[in-house]
């Protein structure tokens, strides 16, 4: 019972009880004042003692305040009715009913013998105090409810805020190995191809220094071609030097869109970019490997398919998103033909380091360490063997992605029919997930 509830509840026995003192006249005013104050005992009592003495508390409060009410007058009705303050707090909902029903009927044979006018009078008065204890414990309770649901509310605010505080870390380490992943694979690139371009060109600058003196048109061709892969091992290595310097944490700096337009201004092919379904935001890991993945794709079309169109669709859906890159180019099918037509007119013709003297030795001395080093990287299950896995990165193609993908819970897929597609697909999680 709150601290109003209380001052209201000793009110109604004290006020009534001193106006009484001055209207009536009693023989005996200090019987008068000891039974008042038993009163204010009992109800002292029944709130003080524990929860299983409410209802013989109230009971005998109920009683004892009748019976002063027969015995000095109807003003004593009011101390009657503040034992209404403490059974309408009683469980289950019938037991105040029942209480207020007995209530009454004590009353009435207590004012037995006034005047009609006040029996009408104790009962009109009785019954609006019950109607108003009523609404006034339902109002308790509905406030007391709201208390709880503001604070079972407050629990579930700390708890989300935990829990994205965990996916924010999460993502933030995932992003981490991400950008770890990418670091290594810019290296493998670093070493296995334009480290192996710069011992070609300089196997076959020896080759041009032997060759010059007796053949120079030969020779010129060779250094022509030194030119070439200096060339593009420059351009790598850029290329390579922007990756490392590009911020992730740049507004935009893996936008689909802004990829697709760069390649497409460098290189001069068509572009498109699709969007399908509602766009929401995705965690910075996502972002992270579905550029990649992009990046990765459009240069293995560019490169091995020679492709003059490339395309993204982007697909949210509630449970996951797919990314689809498509391109013109040649299809894995194609692609191993071309390889083995060359490899077969190579047998037939002989390699440049057969013809050339000084060269042969080196490049089997290359090859026996490759050896060495153990096995070649796998392949991806069912994908056509015509395409090797490995793009630029020499070991971190088409493996990588999947790789990458695997990663954040991703599928990864390839469509090896024209047009040749790679898909990325990553789940979408739900919070009742994260939980």
């Amino acid at each position: 019972m709150t601290k109003e509830l209380k001052l209201l509840r000793y009110g109604l026995i004290a006020i009534p009880a001193f106006i009484s003192m001055y209207v009536q006249d009693y023989a005996n005013y200090d019987r008068f004042t000891l039974r008042l104050l038993i009163l204010l005992l009992l109800a002292t009592l029944g709130a003080r003692l524990p929860a299983r003495f409410t209802i013989g508390m109230a009971a005998l409060e109920m009683l004892y305040s009748s019976w002063l009410c027969s015995r000095y007058g109807s003003l004593m009705v009011f101390p009657s009715l503040s034992v209404l303050l403490v059974y309408f707090r009683l469980r289950p909902g019938s037991l105040p009913l029942l209480f207020a029903g007995i209530h009454l009927t004590v009353l009435n044979a207590a004012v037995m013998e006034e005047a009609p006018v006040i029996r009408a009078w104790v009962n009109l008065v009785f019954l609006l105090a019950a109607v108003l204890c009523s609404q006034l414990h339902s109002a308790g309770r509905g406030r007391e409810e709201t208390l709880h649901l503001y604070d079972e509310l407050r629990k579930k605010h700390f708890e989300l805020d935990e829990a994205r505080d965990r996916l924010l870390q999460f993502a933030s380490q995932v992003e981490n190995a991400a950008q770890a992943e990418e670091r290594v694979r810019i290296s493998r690139q670093l070493h296995d191809d334009i480290g192996h371009r710069l011992i070609r060109v300089k196997m076959m600058m020896e080759a041009a220094l032997h060759t010059l003196p007796s053949a120079p048109e030969a020779g010129m061709s060779m250094m022509r071609q030194v030119r070439d892969q200096l060339a593009e091992s420059m351009d790598d290595l850029r290329a390579a030097v922007r990756r490392i310097g590009r911020g992730p944490h740049l507004e935009g700096a893996y936008a689909l869109d802004r990829l697709l337009e760069e390649t497409g201004r460098d290189t001069g092919i068509e572009t498109s970019y699709t969007v399908e379904g509602a766009p929401f935001p995705l965690y910075p890991s996502f972002q992270v490997v579905l550029y990649k993945n992009a990046r990765e794709a459009i240069t293995n079309g560019l490169r091995h398919g020679q492709a003059t169109s490339v395309g993204i669709k982007l697909c949210y859906s509630p449970s996951e998103v797919t990314m689809e890159i498509s391109n013109n180019g040649k299809t894995m099918e194609e692609y191993g033909g071309e390889m083995a037509e060359r490899s077969g007119n190579n047998r037939g013709n002989g390699t440049p380091s057969e013809r050339l003297p000084g060269v042969k030795q080196g490049l089997q001395e290359r090859n026996g360490n490759n050896r060495d080093k153990g096995p070649r990287p796998e392949r991806l299950p069912g994908v056509n063997q015509g395409l090797p896995l490995t793009g630029a990165a020499g070991g971190m193609g088409l493996k990588g992605m999947e790789e990458r993908t695997r990663l954040v819970g991703g599928t990864f897929e390839v469509r090896a029919a024209y047009p040749f597609t790679v898909i990325t697909k990553l789940p979408v999680y739900k919070q009742s997930e994260i939980m």
